[in-house]
């Protein structure tokens, strides 16, 4: 890691580290999370631990009633456990990762393998290393994949999806035991996401048109056959009602599908679950709203029937019970919710009956036992990290398994409140803020911080750089500015062409919260990382008199430069989208561009960037710090070796959050 002071000097690390004590607490927030997930075996009698130990991620198996210790899974040199699966109460499935190009970051290699609890009868299931099991070179295992359904009527042979190049990932039947696969089913689209139901049959795909990119959802024939669907029957009605119709493009040949529709690329549509007794698909989409909502569709008659919409955000997460019945949702407005529906559902039940005993928190449903009898879950919440516990129905018993980030002292955190207020036009935008833990917050400094995406969004719940810059004395807000995600279309649509113009509803959030004498807004720098690197370059260019000093890290300078470096124009619908997105306006790209205003740029300024990051590109950064170097700007840079969009070795995180905070000390204590 090299720290480029653009001053006088070059400071290297190994003096900044001997120059500085260890700050215990911003050591504790730099650290990775140390118990990830716990799940329990399909008999309820063990439970698989996956956990880190000196940056090493395994699994441990343990017998509950003796305590024991089973096995401990590891891999060797470069390749990590990223997830794990109960296949029986012998059987494991794992995923791997690897650490490629150098990087300290570890990427999921696509390797499935499966073994005995006690570590025999191992395979590897798919990537290079598996063995041929297909005498076709287009259903060759030895390619990157990940498991869809667990098949639990099956326990020898799971789903799967290969990653290829064209986006197809078709599905496929993997036999855990031997290897040994047949294709499953060929999608219309690309990166499909397939829906199946109670009995792990494949009903229906949404995915992307290969030529629109428009999202899509076709029915699968051989399990939903022609005959299931309406033609004409919407004809005349006055419900609300959706016609299937088969669709063809010189592209897609595919008779084992049947179009149903299609909404345009940011617009929300994703199939949830098929309801066999009703013949419906429950899907998640914005219809002619703003906002999405929870629909219900007969697939015979058409019929579609609104299940639920919230008034101000989008539906989030959708739950659905084994039977593929809809009993809940979640929503985030400010505050995480949940709406439970009526009628009587067990699952509902049980996540009522947890909710009661840990009120403002989140919930996440881990694993469940086959008997349904015992059940592993996360609760977390802005002031608490994540405990993992084990729930004994039978006897009622609450037993704590761990927490997820250990090293965290939870009586140095502090609540992140939500707010609201209406920018100049109007309009309201949502957003939190989290007070400083050392005194009131209209005397502590404030670190603006937007975040990524940008067609992201700021949620409540536990962030560990929000909460490390709360216990060193900052306030820290966070405004969901237009272009955010979660409050409907034309709320994020805003943003496109206009990634300077929203950066002003970060300016009057902070006006409205210095008028409201939450904070002073004579005491504020502005940080953020990707989108939110470029808006904490570009909003001290815009309005200086409200910055005291700017940090942007791994951010954008050149907008107009996505369509040549980095991956945003390899993404989905590759440059077409990216003209949507920041327009095609090559002047509008100059004039938000912080890359050619670099004059306008006059408060202390300090960047920091991976330099294997493709994402916000490397080469982007260190033309805009040279720029700055002929225009006479002093500024201070940080460029990291062997890190890209983000930093994931624990020393150079706390190196990088050290250097953060004594930027901010500087220009504000």
């Amino acid at each position: 890691m090299k720290n480029i002071i653009v001053i006088s000097t070059v400071i290297l690390l190994s003096t900044f580290l001997s120059a500085q004590e260890i700050n215990q607490n911003v050591k504790n927030f730099s650290q990775l999370p140390d118990v990830y997930s716990i799940k329990v075996s399909p008999n309820g009698k063990m439970i698989g631990v996956l956990r880190e130990i000196d940056q090493e991620r395994m699994v441990s198996i343990i017998e509950l009633e003796s305590k024991k210790m089973l096995h401990t899974h590891r891999f060797i040199r470069k390749y990590q456990i990223q997830s794990f699966e109960w296949l029986s109460d012998e059987r494991l499935l794992f995923s791997r990762s690897a650490k490629f190009s150098g990087e300290n970051r570890s990427f999921s290699s696509g390797e499935l393998y499966a073994t005995n609890i006690d570590g025999k009868k191992s395979i590897m299931l798919t990537g290079p290393q598996a063995k041929k099991s297909s005498d076709t070179t287009k259903d060759d295992p030895r390619q990157r994949a990940f498991m869809i359904d667990e098949l639990e009527d099956d326990p020898d042979h799971i789903l799967i999806q290969f990653f290829t190049s064209d986006l197809f990932f078709k599905l496929y039947k993997l036999n855990t035991n031997n290897g040994e696969m047949e294709r499953y089913a060929t999608p219309p689209v690309r990166q499909p996401q397939y829906v199946f139901d109670v009995k792990g049959n494949l009903m229906a795909v949404a995915g992307i048109d290969p030529k629109t990119y428009d999202v899509e959802i076709y029915i699968y024939n051989k399990n939903l056959p022609v005959e299931y669907f309406s033609r004409s029957a919407c004809s005349g009605q006055s419900v609300d009602c959706v016609e299937a119709v088969v669709k063809k493009t010189s592209k897609i040949k595919n008779e084992d599908w049947t179009f149903w529709k299609s909404v345009a690329w940011d617009e929300e549509l994703r199939v949830i679950s098929y309801d066999e007794e009703s013949n419906s698909l429950i899907t998640v989409e914005n219809g002619e709203q703003d906002l999405s909502a929870i629909f219900k569709t007969n697939l015979k008659t058409g019929d579609r029937r609104l299940v639920y919409k919230h008034d101000t955000v989008d539906i989030g997460e959708v739950l659905v019970d084994e039977e593929g019945a809809v009993f809940g949702t979640t929503l985030m407005d400010g505050y995480l919710s949940w709406v439970f529906f009526k009628g009587e559902n067990k699952e509902k039940d049980r996540i009522k009956e947890i909710g009661a005993k840990f009120p403002g928190s989140n919930i996440s449903i881990l694993s469940i036992s086959d008997k349904e009898d015992k059940f592993t879950f996360t609760v977390s919440s802005d002031v608490n990290p994540g405990i993992h516990f084990l729930f004994d129905l039978n006897s009622a018993e609450l037993t704590p398994l761990g927490k997820f980030w250990g090293s965290i002292d939870e009586s140095k955190l502090s609540y992140m409140e939500p707010i609201s207020f209406n920018a100049q036009d109007g309009t309201t935008i949502h957003g939190y803020l989290t007070k400083s833990a050392k005194g009131n917050s209209k005397n502590s400094p404030t670190i603006v911080h937007p975040h990524g995406g940008p067609e992201a969004r700021d949620r409540w719940g536990f962030s560990p750089r929000v909460q490390m810059l709360s216990s060193e004395g900052f306030n820290v807000l966070q405004i969901n500015f237009r272009g955010s995600s979660g409050y409907g279309k034309s709320h994020q649509r805003f943003i496109y062409g206009n990634w300077d113009g929203v950066l002003n509803d970060i300016f009057d959030g902070m006006v409205y919260l210095d008028e409201q004498g939450l904070i002073d807004i004579n005491r504020a720098c502005i940080y953020g990382g990707s989108y939110g690197g470029y808006a904490a370059t570009q909003a001290p260019i815009m309005r200086p008199d409200l910055f005291k000093c700017a940090v942007s890290d791994v951010g954008v300078y050149d907008v107009g430069g996505l369509f040549e470096e980095g991956d945003m124009q390899r993404a989905r619908g590759g440059k077409e989208m990216l003209k949507i997105r920041v327009g095609d306006d090559e002047e509008r790209h100059i004039e938000m561009s912080p890359h050619y205003n670099a004059e306008k740029l006059t408060v202390p300024f300090f960047m920091l960037h991976g330099e294997n990051d493709i994402r916000a590109p490397y080469v982007h950064a260190v033309a805009f710090s040279k720029k700055l170097n002929r225009l006479g700007i002093k500024h201070k840079a940080t460029f990291v070796e062997n890190e890209g969009h983000g930093y994931f070795d624990e020393d150079v995180r706390y190196e990088t959050n050290m250097e953060l905070l004594d930027f901010f000390n500087e220009h504000l204590n």
